[in-house]
């Protein structure tokens, strides 16, 4: 049987990790939208190294969570067409500055050291 384990933190950073957030969150936010638009439209979205490669700014944060973002909404179009999901679940909404802001990293992203959380830059 396998064993899932999930971590939540709270953490307290200072203003410049506040600011690389804030970026993080801004560019996770800007490709769920790119994605949903592409899903609204029926057309097949673009892969994220293509966003990175046209949009200098999405360089300024780890593409990890970027590449996360795509994994996600992939598994939520997969959910979406599924016959055999129990549960109806609409259709996908574009995120918004002042909601909830968040963002996932796989395992190899980061890593904990002495009550600390090291992010991983994987190119």
């Amino acid at each position: 049987m396998i064993q899932k384990k999930a971590y939540k933190f709270r953490i307290y950073p200072n203003n410049t990790q506040k600011i690389l957030l804030s970026k993080t969150f801004g560019c996770v936010r800007y490709i769920w939208n790119q994605f949903v638009e592409s899903f609204n439209k029926r057309e097949n979205p673009k892969s994220t190294t293509l966003f990175r490669k046209e949009i200098e700014w999405l360089k300024e944060v780890s593409s990890v969570v970027i590449q996360q973002k795509e994994v996600d909404f992939i598994l939520f179009k997969k959910q979406f067409f599924s016959k055999n999901r129990k549960k109806k679940i609409g259709r996908p909404s574009f995120k918004k500055k002042f909601q909830k802001q968040s963002y996932r990293l796989s395992y190899p992203a980061f890593t904990l050291e002495n009550e600390m959380i090291n992010l991983i830059e994987i190119e």
